[in-house]
């Protein structure tokens, strides 16, 4: 049995555990997680219909009839639709072909009116419920094929930030700093860019997701990186935090310091069966014991995959239990605004004994731009 021949039997199972009939999807990461194919999603309709005991039953537009074609390594029903007559016809063939439904699972965070209108009209009694409970404790622990591209993708994410701050020089603006990473990382073998590195300096460093303008840096400044790449779909984060052109100030280093605890913390209290409630208040006494309690202002982390944010979530309340084969950011930070911010982010994997940082980029305060 291939991978997705078992995991459309993992659906089917959960599906038939939680009394839901059936699930759909749309282009994403979790029909991605299923089928291995990545759709791009657009404009054109195409929904993936899972039924708990039948094959399944896809819309699609019809330029993306030979994809899934060739690609599909499981049985199931296809009704393409052609751009001048639009879906709904194919949708409707696509609800007679199901099987009588009562309860239909999609994605709260994912699907569309647009897709959500198409299947209110043509199974109009059917109970829309959530998927998440379906599709999410499926993904949270990895395979081994799943690690390895996130570590892939890791030194990729690492090949690219060493090559780029290597040629960083005061009077450079953010936004060039940027550019350049993000055609590092592609040349490094990093698949598409979703969204542009963050490159933060001197006080713009206290923007926990702050975009790169034209500010020109300048000797002193903090220069923080927050960035992505994938391989096979699969994501690394990575996050370091730089002084340029000269040795740090004192408050810098104090900063740094309480941050690099913090990540230290985090990185070592990450084992199975400890909550990540119980990892975010470890790594947040660190930084309140430091006296920057209220300077850390998000969680600690959260699950990496196909998604960049994805479950578990490092936070207060959360007391879901960590389990090997999960993956998690581990990225403590200290913003003051007007001054500027620290945040150090590795990705652990949770393992038998303990987490397995694969990130290993230098965490030392570096002076780079000299």
């Amino acid at each position: 049995m291939d991978l997705t021949h078992m995991r459309l039997g993992q659906v089917q199972q959960k599906l038939q555990k939680n009394g839901i009939d059936c699930l759909a999807l749309i282009p994403g990461s979790n029909l991605r997680w299923l089928t291995g194919m990545d759709f791009h999603l657009m404009e054109r309709a195409l929904i993936f219909f899972i039924p708990a005991e039948q094959e399944p039953v896809v819309v699609l537009p019809v330029l993306e009839k030979i994809k899934w074609d060739n690609q599909a390594t499981f049985p199931a029903r296809s009704f393409a639709w052609e751009d001048a007559k639009g879906p709904q016809e194919a949708v409707r063939q696509a609800a007679i072909a199901l099987p009588a439904l009562t309860t239909l699972a999609v994605e709260d965070l994912c699907m569309r009116v647009m897709e959500y209108r198409l299947v209110q009209h043509n199974l109009p009694e059917v109970k829309i419920v959530q998927a998440e409970e379906i599709m999410a404790p499926l993904r949270l622990c990895k395979d081994a094929g799943e690690i390895t591209a996130m570590r892939k993708a890791v030194k990729i994410c690492e090949a690219a930030l060493e090559e780029v701050i290597s040629g960083i020089a005061p009077d450079m603006t953010e936004r060039q700093i940027a550019g350049r990473l993000s055609s590092a990382l592609l040349l490094h073998g990093g698949e598409s860019i979703p969204f542009e590195p963050q490159v933060l300096s001197g006080p713009r460093s206290a923007l926990p997701h702050g975009g790169p303008t034209e500010r020109r840096i300048i000797s002193g400044d903090l220069l923080l990186f927050d960035f992505v790449t994938k391989v096979d779909g699969y994501f690394a984060d990575l996050t370091r935090t730089f002084v340029v052109g000269r040795e740090p100030n004192k408050r810098q280093q104090q900063i740094y310091q309480a941050v690099l605890n913090a990540n230290e913390t985090g990185r070592k209290s990450i084992s199975p069966g400890l909550t990540c409630e119980s990892v975010d208040t470890a790594v947040r006494s660190v930084i309140e014991s430091a006296g920057f309690g209220e300077n850390f202002i998000h969680r600690t982390g959260h699950g990496l995959g196909l998604e960049v944010h994805e479950p578990p979530y490092l936070v207060a309340g959360n007391k879901m239990q960590l389990e090997a084969g999960m993956a998690v950011t581990v990225e403590p930070g200290v913003y003051i605004e007007g001054w500027g911010g620290v945040r150090i982010e590795d990705d652990v994997v949770v393992s038998e004994s303990g987490g397995k940082s694969l990130s290993s980029f230098d965490r030392g305060f570096r002076v780079i731009g000299i």
